[in-house]
């Protein structure tokens, strides 16, 4: 076997095992990231979902306070108490 054919050999299975190694390790990191992955996500979707879920709730408060605003404008609160009867006790016509 020649020199230069000796190099090549060893050149060759050099970088046959050191492709085989990388591809090895790699999938090891990629393996390994996949399983974290979940859990990253779970972790995410529920700060997510908190804040949608602060958000709704602010946002639902904000409606509140606007009815009642515009309640208020049209029916002031006195806190007198009406009955709906006259003052004979009789119940309004039925037209009115």
């Amino acid at each position: 076997m020649s020199r230069a054919s000796k190099i090549t050999f060893a050149l060759s299975t050099l970088l046959s095992a050191a492709t085989i190694g990388g591809v090895y390790f790699m999938a090891e990191y990629e393996k390994d990231q996949l399983q974290e992955g979940p859990i990253k996500d779970r972790a995410r979707m529920e700060r997510r979902a908190l804040n949608t879920k602060q958000q709704a709730n602010l946002e639902d408060y904000e409606k509140q306070k606007q009815i009642y605003a515009e309640l208020e404008k049209t029916q002031p609160l006195t806190g007198e108490v009406v009955e709906g009867l006259d003052a004979k006790g009789l119940s309004p016509p039925k037209g009115v």
